[in-house]
């Protein structure tokens, strides 16, 4: 565990994988993730949790408490909103979620592979799953 501002730390070696868990800090700011994955080995793994505000009818009732909560963390967390994990789309090949909570929490997971770096060749598409099966969205 390394406990320092993803924006600036320097990291050393490579690593095999990126595990964030209710750090929208880091899976929702582009500057840190642009910092921390050059630290990252070929297809290594990526799996981000936190809160989304919902848009689905029982969980919107709960949108003004996340943003009301929100408000209580630190002045460099990104706003909570429907897709906290958009950042993470262009830095990595693949990309799954699935959302709990009445659609108010989210787990991300994917890979990514040096060529992603070296060519821009990059994303490919996002899948969500649920309970009725999984659904490519892009």
């Amino acid at each position: 565990m390394i406990e320092a501002d993803a924006r600036t730390v320097k990291l050393q070696g490579k690593f095999a994988g990126a595990l964030m868990f209710a750090a929208a800090d880091v899976y929702a700011s582009p500057q840190a993730l642009a910092n921390l994955f050059p630290s990252l080995k070929d297809d290594a793994r990526i799996v981000a949790f936190g809160a989304k505000l919902s848009d689905r009818r029982s969980g919107k009732v709960l949108n003004p408490l996340l943003r009301s909560l929100w408000k209580l963390s630190f002045s460099s967390t990104p706003a909570v909103n429907y897709e906290p994990w958009a950042p993470l789309k262009d830095s990595m090949d693949e990309l799954h979620f699935q959302e709990y909570f009445l659609g108010c929490m989210f787990l991300a997971w994917g890979s990514r592979s040096a060529r992603h770096e070296e060519d821009g060749s990059g994303f490919s598409g996002i899948t969500r799953s649920n309970a009725f099966g999984k659904h490519r969205l892009l």
